[in-house]
């Protein structure tokens, strides 16, 4: 399968001329609120399960068949055709570089910045059709839009949004590589949900058949912790590496009542991959995928409530649809990265781009969607449904912040619990910004 490697489209946010914090409980919240249980005992059936292992695979085939936002790695064409690479490469430099972001310093880059960084693409370098060679991914670390670690921000400097920051990708997670830059410390790659430049470091190189065996393992541990802690001896006291939730690794043992063993990748003095075992709290990890049931759903959200938001995974956090992502990834669901494509996953059950027209929102959140497995979508940002309170519809959601008025905006900045009747600014509420409600769950005949 070969995937367009163009510039990744940024999420839009919100204009602030003047920002406040936000209040520990957000308007409209109490502390209840703040636990999975509250929920779990609010949901008609909390413990159905939604989907089969068969029904999940059949979902995300879907995702990558139809919509395309998930690469199958395996599958990845073994060449690239250099034109094709090195437009794509100059493409989305031209893009960023038309911007007029500034640097964190306070100026804009000069001409030397920028001619050195496009110099280091290496576009010279790619000639006829470029070899496809893969990877995987030794630890937590960022991918960026272009090969840098300095960002670009907007003319107001607000260092929480660097606009070169695209994604993260965590340990074990595979890559397609398909070029270096000129100064050899970054790759451009391809991921099951991204593409861009990370840190050459990053990436143990390996043949696709040694990266299928690891990816598709029968045997494997899902990461269940917000954060997981990975350590090279069974007690428990070398750490080694962390890995967020949702991340999958080989089991190669499992008889240890209070840890798994697992295999991480070791990138060797010459770039290859070599694989290690590392071991895992069982509070932190679970042996196979999680059951796929509202309460699964709900339990994993809750434990990432008040988790820092991270513009593409800044700071080594999450944003709206990283959370998205790494809550269903718990129970075998592969999703799309950004929220405009996981927007477009799923059973539809409201759809209307238009502002307002929030009492047909309600209509069809009261009507048809399902708690724990219904996402909200508005342009730039996604949110999961938790039910009504008093006629009131809630979400958890990783959010930035939310208008208080024409000009102010209350920063949130983690995850948390709030009504969708939130906000006041000119473009309304969430509930008026809602786009689109999309159930994960196993589709009708006419949604497949």
């Amino acid at each position: 399968m070969m995937l367009s490697i163009g510039c990744p489209a940024h999420r839009p946010e919100m204009s602030r001329d003047r920002e406040v914090p936000a209040p520990p409980l957000v308007p409209g919240v109490v502390a209840a609120m703040n636990t999975a249980g509250y929920w779990i005992g609010r949901h008609p059936d909390s413990d159905r399960v939604v989907m089969t292992a068969a029904q999940i695979a059949a979902f995300n085939d879907r995702i990558e068949v139809r919509d395309r936002s998930v690469t199958d790695l395996v599958g990845f064409d073994a060449g690239v055709e250099s034109e094709k690479l090195k437009n794509d490469l100059g493409d989305c430099f031209s893009a960023i570089r038309g911007h007029g972001y500034y640097l964190a310093s306070g100026r804009q880059p000069d001409e030397p910045w920028w001619r050195s960084l496009e110099d280091n693409l290496n576009q010279a370098a790619i000639e006829g059709r470029v070899q496809v060679r893969f990877g995987l991914v030794t630890g937590f670390c960022d991918h960026r839009i272009l090969p840098t670690t300095e960002g670009l921000y907007r003319e107001n400097l607000d260092l929480n949004f660097d606009r070169l920051q695209d994604s993260t990708l965590d340990v074990g997670a595979p890559v397609a590589v398909l070029h270096r830059s000129k100064d050899g410390l970054w790759l451009y790659v391809v991921g099951e949900t991204m593409r861009g430049w990370v840190a050459a470091e990053n990436v143990a190189l390996c043949e696709r058949e040694a990266m299928r065996i690891y990816i598709r393992a029968q045997k494997f541990a899902v990461v269940t912790a917000a954060k997981a802690d990975l350590y090279a001896d069974e007690n428990l006291r070398v750490f080694l590496v962390r890995a967020q939730m949702g991340t999958r690794l080989p089991v190669t043992r499992d008889d240890n009542p209070l840890t798994l063993a697992v295999l991480v990748p070791n990138r060797g003095g010459d770039g290859e991959c070599t694989l290690t075992t590392a071991f895992v709290q069982r509070t932190e990890a679970s042996p196979g995928y999680l059951p796929y049931t509202p309460r699964t759903i709900l339990t994993q959200a809750f434990k990432l409530l008040h988790t820092p938001y991270g513009w593409g995974g800044l700071f080594g956090e999450q944003d709206c649809s990283r959370f998205i992502q790494e809550v269903f990834a718990t129970v075998g669901l592969i999703l799309p990265r950004n929220s405009s494509e996981q927007a477009r996953v799923g059973r539809s059950i409201y759809s209307d781009p238009q502002a307002g027209h929030a009492q047909e929102r309600l209509t069809a959140l009261r009507q048809d969607a399902v708690p724990a497995l219904t996402v909200a979508c508005m342009n730039g940002h996604i949110m999961l449904f938790l039910g009504f309170v008093d006629g009131r519809p809630y979400v958890i959601h990783d959010l930035w912040g939310y208008a208080v008025d024409e000009s102010t905006t209350a920063i949130v900045n983690r995850v948390a619990v709030t009504p969708l009747d939130l906000g006041n600014g000119s473009s309304g509420t969430l509930l008026d910004r809602v786009n689109a409600l999309r159930v994960f769950d196993a589709p009708s005949q006419s949604d497949r």
